[in-house]
């Protein structure tokens, strides 16, 4: 297989191959501890360092939206609990001068603990970032509730690993229908191929000059064109003959591609307007 792993490790939904990425998986595990640290904290590890990196620790801040209650589980500093953001991410300046970073929110209110060690300010930035945090924190009101975390990547606002893993994915998108190639009556084999080949990641003339390796640029069946994936699979005067035929015998269902047009759009119009039950339907074969 010629195409970047990166691209192979997306969720078959985005064009990709379902390859777990092992970097997120194990993210999407090590994130358990910091959110069993806010909704079980009687465990006997609660309080003791745990096993999670930085980038860790940013995505959980991410990731929950903190209802403040009567401050008492929040982190100050940590927690989303400023307009669903971390006083460390809206203030990283004041937060390398704050002195305690590990206390609640209810301990830092109180008599403005919070403020101690900003005293040290002495740039223009760190001022620019202490005026609209103190507004936000003082439209804070505890109560006598409990705090709250909510899982914004799970419609229960319950934190699962699969939610954390999927949420890695979430800017990324497929240029084509990559759903009819895994969900087609095929072999696994041919389902790859045409993977593959709706990207031009097939090892035709083309590719094979570009990596400088020796190979014949004709195409070897019309022996007029360069042999490209679109050529040979769409536009070659025997590829045209071909798709002609499948064109009848499956009654209309596969239509022959238009002249100059590319793999991915050839793929994209001929999926368009198919119903779940005519993307799996069998092609008839010629008696």
């Amino acid at each position: 297989m010629f195409c970047k792993m990166d691209k192979g490790m997306r969720p078959k939904r985005i064009g990709g191959l379902g390859v777990l990425d092992m970097e997120y998986f194990s993210r999407a595990l090590r994130l358990r501890w910091m959110w069993f640290q806010w909704t079980d904290p009687d465990r006997p590890w609660v309080g003791s360092e745990v096993p999670c990196n930085d980038v860790d620790r940013q995505f959980f801040r991410a990731s929950p939206r903190v209802t403040m209650g009567n401050g008492a589980r929040a982190s100050f500093w940590d927690s989303s609990w400023l307009d669903g953001r971390a006083p460390r991410d809206l203030a990283p300046s004041l937060y390398k001068l704050a002195w305690r970073k590990n206390r609640t929110v209810r301990e830092e209110l109180q008599d403005n603990n919070w403020t101690r060690g900003l005293w040290r300010m002495t740039t223009t930035d760190e001022m620019a970032e202490l005026v609209p945090l103190c507004g936000l924190i003082q439209q804070v009101q505890l109560t006598d509730q409990p705090d709250e975390i909510w899982w914004k990547w799970t419609p229960d606002g319950v934190y699962s690993a699969k939610s954390v893993y999927e949420a890695h994915f979430k800017s990324s998108y497929c240029t084509f229908n990559s759903r009819a190639i895994w969900r087609a009556k095929a072999e696994g084999k041919h389902r790859s191929f045409a993977w593959l080949l709706v990207q031009q990641k097939i090892l035709t003339a083309d590719k094979l000059i570009a990596r400088n390796w020796p190979c014949d640029p004709v195409c070897p069946l019309c022996d007029q064109e360069q042999q490209t994936a679109e050529h040979l699979c769409l536009h070659c005067v025997f590829a045209r003959e071909v798709w002609m035929l499948v064109s009848g015998w499956s009654n209309g269902l596969v239509q022959a591609p238009n002249p100059g047009s590319t793999l991915e759009e050839w793929w994209n119009t001929s999926m368009q307007g198919q119903s779940k039950e005519m993307g799996r339907q069998e092609t008839p074969t010629r008696k």
